[in-house]
């Protein structure tokens, strides 16, 4: 991922958003989560209280949106294309689908959710009025995506048909890295017995604190902290189920 650039180049993963049933809930569980500032709820006359930012040091880091219909709470990231409609066309032909074809912008432009041939839901956004996150990789804000999927082979062909994503072996690892004109922008790991998913992944200082932080919130451990060679992860939910992942980097 490009950290803290608010220039992202199209076909760049350039946003994350929670789709919420309960817009002022979620804002509550994050705010207190992590050292997020939304606007409240409601703040401010014809302001659409259904699109939140949440904020970091004054810089945007996510959406909190309004969950359309009957669409469960959960985390998607965003990329960055040209043309919305022309990104639905290209993703149906390389054998995706358009689960929702406009998803409501603050901003007056236009975003699509879609889903890959495995079924795994993200979005494409126009990001017209939506500089992007402005924080990156930094404690408290976006630190990477990774795709957890059951074919690798048909992720590499979609992802890059639609995006010109490469993806690149990583010696040792259980995952390859995804780039895009030189930089990396996601990995992509077999999803095993997990349900596939693009996994958002948020910066913290400890997994331990974060873990029982969350359990006092009223949301869920899914997966207690566990360590690699790099970082101690958790993974959590919050109390609408929508699932995150956590990552703190280990002291050397």
């Amino acid at each position: 991922m490009m950290a803290n650039d608010s220039s992202y180049p199209f076909g760049t993963p350039f946003w994350i958003e929670t789709l919420q049933p309960n817009v002022s809930e979620a804002a509550e569980f994050y705010t207190q989560l992590f050292a997020w500032a939304v606007e409240d709820p409601g703040e401010g006359p014809g302001e659409n209280t259904n699109v939140l930012v949440a904020r970091l040091d004054g810089q945007s880091v996510a959406g909190i949106t309004q969950a359309p219909g009957a669409v469960p709470a959960g985390w998607l990231i965003h990329v960055l294309v040209d043309d919305v409609d022309a990104s639905i066309a290209e993703a149906q032909a390389a054998g995706g689908s358009c689960l929702l074809p406009s998803l409501e912008q603050n901003s007056g432009g236009r975003a699509a959710i879609l889903a890959d041939p495995s079924g795994i839901p993200f979005c494409v956004n126009d990001g017209e009025g939506v500089e992007g996150a402005e924080i990156v990789g930094e404690t408290d804000s976006w630190s990477m995506s990774s795709l957890h999927s059951p074919d690798s082979r048909a992720s590499q062909d979609f992802y890059g048909a639609l995006f010109g994503w490469e993806l690149h072996e990583v010696s040792g690892a259980p995952f390859s890295r995804w780039s895009l004109d030189g930089h990396t922008i996601g990995l992509l790991s077999d999803a095993g017995d997990t349900p596939p998913h693009w996994a958002v992944n948020v910066a913290i200082s400890d997994a331990d604190t974060t873990a029982a932080l969350v359990e006092s919130l009223g949301g869920t451990v899914v997966l207690e902290p566990f360590d690699t060679e790099t970082h101690r992860n958790v993974v959590i939910a919050d109390p609408a189920g929508a699932v995150l992942a956590c990552s703190a980097e280990q002291s050397s």
